[in-house]
């Protein structure tokens, strides 16, 4: 059965929201990474996203797949399949929504990333994210050996640490740099771009909408939680924002509770 075919209906079955469906998807193991990242476009964007019709492109292009090897796999997506950078547009929104990067064929290096990870898996073919600082590159099951999706080739560790070089010219390459990121890490350094996004793009996302994602995300620190509340506030809805953070107060527990819960008490009494 194909990827679209098991991914047809909501995680519990009852048409959870995009963002309970995120947060179910985020917190199952292994992660759906396809499934996880159409959930943040169907969040961000509060428009119908078709994640059947994703879903079965990248089964198609799974099969495609001629050899289950990541060479193939490069070749078919990057190549026959006409993947690649939107450079003239790499702050459009756009590309950090999964579906659109799938329809359109265009993306940033961590959605292309995404696309190359799903595809290989329907192959059979293992690859990992690797959230190298500066730019994100795709891992093999050789140590030395790489894919940067963004221009669709393979690279060695020493091509990789080039690459870095461009982007971080002002710090040392380390080798942990090219250690594996879990999928929860690829989601997190998504929802990070959008934010970004957020500040300098008129189509881009609304803080809120990121900020609820990225308090859905297992092990979301408690900063995450005090903007959200603050985010609420300053739209006038300072109630929704003390409740957020007396219900982050009950996950957290301790000293982190108390600064939480302090925090409400003064969102409240913008009530008075």
């Amino acid at each position: 059965m194909s990827d679209a075919e098991t991914g047809a209906t909501d995680p519990d079955g009852d048409h959870p929201s995009s963002a309970d469906a995120f947060a179910t998807w985020a917190a199952s193991e292994p992660v759906p990474l396809d499934r996880a990242a159409l959930s943040i476009a169907a969040h961000c964007r509060g428009e119908g996203v078709d994640e059947a019709a994703a879903l079965a492109e990248l089964d198609r292009l799974g099969g495609a797949v001629r050899e289950p090897t990541p060479d193939a796999v490069v070749d078919l997506l990057f190549n026959s399949e006409g993947f690649g950078p939107n450079r003239g547009g790499f702050a459009d929104p756009a590309n950090s929504y999964l579906d659109l990067v799938v329809s359109r064929r265009l993306g940033i290096p961590i959605t292309l990333a995404v696309v190359t990870i799903e595809v290989a898996r329907r192959a059979g073919v293992a690859l990992h994210g690797v959230g190298m600082p500066g730019h994100f590159l795709v891992g093999t099951p050789d140590p030395e050996v790489f894919i940067d999706a963004f221009d669709g080739r393979i690279v060695d560790r020493s091509s990789a640490a080039d690459i870095f070089a461009r982007f971080e010219s002002r710090h040392a390459f380390d080798d942990s740099f090219l250690s594996p990121t879990p999928s929860t890490g690829i989601l997190l350094r998504m929802l990070n771009n959008l934010r970004t996004l957020h500040i300098r793009h008129p189509d881009a996302p609304s803080l809120l909408a990121v900020l609820k994602l990225l308090t859905r995300l297992p092990g979301c620190p408690l900063d995450e939680f005090m903007r959200l509340g603050q985010a609420l506030a300053t739209l006038g809805r300072p109630d929704e924002g003390a409740r957020t953070l007396e219900a982050a107060a009950e996950r957290f527990g301790g000293s982190d509770a108390e600064h939480l819960n302090n925090a409400a008490v003064r969102l409240w009494a913008q009530l008075n």
